[in-house]
């Protein structure tokens, strides 16, 4: 399945990936302090001119920010690869979750092959099943009882047949409305 966007939702990438960049400056600035400091204190140093300690501590300086900097664009491209495949199936799970609000159970969630959460997909599937299945049974329930009020309707009054006529044609017309086919249909014209 193609996306149609790269950064699904680019607030909660972009937050965790300057988290991340911070991280690895401030791991570099806390390298380049500890690389100065152990450089200029050690007693190798004492051997060396204030000219070749200094030369010393700004090439050390230059090797970890290289280096840092190699990390960096290194962890922003996997960072920005693996939210692509757990925020985007993020986005579909969510569109899923509206759909079944709005009462058609039985889709397929479809991820792409290196997606990440599709044990969460697939349970969100089981789920629809279920809720289409059990609605089905009391759909069909609901069924037989009006078909049985239909045959009581002499034995009882009409004013309590009609009553009870109206709660199950209500409840009907929630499943009609929720669960089925022209749910779907009008789910997929929205």
């Amino acid at each position: 399945m193609q996306r149609k966007q790269f950064f699904a939702k680019p607030k909660i990438q972009v937050k965790y990936v300057l988290v991340t960049v911070l991280m690895v400056l401030l791991a570099a600035l806390i390298s380049v302090l500890v690389m100065d400091y152990r450089i200029t204190k050690s007693t190798f140093a004492e051997n060396l001119s204030l000219g070749e300690v200094k030369a010393l501590v700004h090439e050390t300086r230059m090797s970890v920010l290289y280096v840092s900097g190699i990390f960096l664009v290194m962890v922003f491209v996997k960072l920005t690869l693996f939210f692509h495949h757990l925020i985007g199936p993020l986005v579909v799970l969510e569109r899923t979750l509206d759909i079944m609000k709005e009462g058609y159970f039985g889709g397929k969630v479809r991820l792409r092959n290196r997606d990440e959460l599709k044990d969460l997909a697939e349970s969100i599937e089981s789920l629809g099943a279920i809720i289409l299945k059990e609605s089905s049974e009391a759909k069909s329930k609901i069924d037989a009882v009006s078909k049985k009020l239909d045959e009581m309707k002499d034995r009882i009054g009409d004013a309590d047949y009609r009553e009870m006529k109206q709660k199950l044609d209500g409840s009907m017309a929630f499943f009609k409305d929720h669960f089925g086919a022209e749910a779907a249909a009008k789910l997929m014209n929205k």
